[in-house]
């Protein structure tokens, strides 16, 4: 079956934000600074990383949709975590797993 035409500006945008929390996430360790309220921007971007990743699971679910690869989720660390994703809407849980 066809994937959604949405899927690869969404996946585009995953990877920038991937990168984006990951280079913050760097960043933060090396300089080090006081936040207020604990809540870090890394922390934010890899919060929207993992609704996109949800996004994602969730459209190619309703599609029918099972890539045989996937170069930049696998590339970024992701790929596991979106077929635990592809896993628990195969089955119909209704709570995802970090959610």
């Amino acid at each position: 079956m066809l994937h959604s035409p949405q899927r690869l500006p969404l996946l585009i945008n995953i990877g920038f934000m991937a990168a984006r929390a990951s280079t913050e996430s760097h960043l933060e360790n090396k300089f080090p600074f006081t936040v207020k309220d604990n809540n870090s921007l890394s922390d934010d971007l890899w919060d929207s990383v993992r609704a996109s990743l949800i996004d994602l699971a969730d459209m190619d679910y309703q599609s029918g949709f099972y890539p045989p690869a996937s170069p930049l989720l696998s590339e970024l660390g992701l790929l596991e975590e979106y077929w635990k994703l592809r896993h628990y809407l195969d089955l119909e849980i209704p709570d995802y797993p970090w959610c």
